[in-house]
């Protein structure tokens, strides 16, 4: 029986073709039996090339000889060593993984963009807050560090602000931790929609929001400021209104992490003292 009806007897074309991502199936000389839809797209064949090396490298021999043995997942699954094979092309990110099905048939499967893509996925995950959608604390951190070697670079501008929300533990003790998520959701959105596409804005504590304005001076700053409070303010929801203490301060050449928040932190809390719902520079 051919290989290629073997193939079709198992269910194995159908179950190639429906994958995500590229994926060949060959024989041990490398004779390419199958190639899925996405391995046609990516690869784009020739007419006259039947083997592995010429369709996926476009070479005109074996990997092996070319790239050396270690990276020819075909050689590794032709001595029996293990069920599947895997190599990479260091920083060109080519991920393949190779698995035998049967004694003269293996399929590759290409998992360049697919995890590329899942790499993306989790690189968000791991950057943003999963309730509110902006920036978690590590990256919002992260970000003002760059903006710090940036403003002591080239000399420019970089004010902050700290946003809290004003009574916020009551709202979740009266209403419910439900109607808590909104709020800080709501505020988060307000907060975004306020800003420049270079400001960046993180949830850096409970209710508590960062905001890191580029090439801004302190004057702006307070303006940018003034927008988002009246703005949080206009928001209402099922039990009212909320509002936020802002404390805005610059950064200073002499700053570290620790003199830079001690101030913004006392600014957001004089902000507070002075009867919240507005905003304080320091």
């Amino acid at each position: 029986m051919k290989l290629s009806e073997k193939l079709r007897r198992e269910g194995l074309v159908q179950y190639i073709d429906a994958l995500p991502f590229p994926a060949i199936a060959f024989n041990g000389e490398g004779e390419v039996i199958i190639l899925n839809r996405r391995a046609r797209e990516k690869f784009m064949p020739q007419n006259g090339h039947i083997h592995c090396y010429e369709i996926t490298h476009n070479i005109d021999r074996p990997c092996w000889e070319v790239y050396g043995e270690e990276m020819c997942p075909l050689r590794k699954l032709r001595e029996g060593k293990e069920p599947f094979a895997y190599h990479d092309h260091g920083e060109d990110p080519h991920i393949l993984v190779s698995g035998k099905v049967d004694e003269d048939i293996f399929i590759e499967f290409y998992l360049d963009s697919y995890v590329t893509d899942l790499i993306r996925e989790f690189k968000f995950l791991a950057e943003v807050d999963s309730l509110t959608g902006v920036y978690n604390r590590r990256k919002i951190e992260e970000v003002l560090s760059k903006e710090a070697e940036r403003s002591k670079r080239y000399g420019n501008s970089v004010s902050l602000m700290l946003i809290d929300i004003d009574d916020f533990k009551e709202v979740n003790d009266t209403y419910g931790h439900q109607i808590g998520d909104e709020v800080l959701k709501r505020v988060a959105r307000t907060i975004r929609q306020n800003l420049r596409r270079t400001d960046s804005v993180g949830r850096y504590g409970g209710e508590e929001f960062l905001v890191i304005l580029p090439e801004t001076d302190v004057q702006r700053a307070i303006k940018a400021g003034e927008r988002i409070r009246k703005a949080v303010e206009r928001e209402q929801f099922r039990f009212g209104s909320v509002t936020v203490s802002v404390g805005v301060t610059v950064l200073k050449n002499t700053d570290d992490f620790g003199t830079l928040f001690n101030r913004l932190d006392r600014a957001m809390y004089l902000a507070k003292e002075r009867g919240k719902n507005r905003v304080e520079y320091l």
